[in-house]
């Protein structure tokens, strides 16, 4: 499988997700939350595992293609050099 998502962009969609933002500026996002079956309760354990102590000191938490979790405390949506500027926004 990873020989054929490599020479075909299209089954590489298929078999993989993009990273997707669940939490930006403070806010959950919940057509996020619910396209990716995520509650506010999981997003709150990875702050809490990363030491965050205000959802309010957060610029994005990000569920990656793996399924992990990133939490980003800078950065934006329109900056190239950002480590957001890869990161699919789901509209609401």
């Amino acid at each position: 499988m990873a020989t054929a998502s490599v020479r075909s962009k299209k089954f590489s969609r298929l078999i993989s997700s993009e990273p997707t933002l669940v939490l930006y500026q403070g806010e959950f996002l919940q057509e996020a939350l619910k396209k990716e079956r995520v509650t506010e309760n999981e997003i709150r354990s990875v702050l809490r595992s990363q030491g965050v102590s205000s959802i309010a000191k957060v610029k994005a938490v990000v569920m990656e293609s793996n399924g992990k979790f990133t939490v980003v405390q800078e950065g934006s949506l329109s900056n190239p050099d950002s480590p957001l500027s890869n990161v699919r926004k789901v509209d609401e």
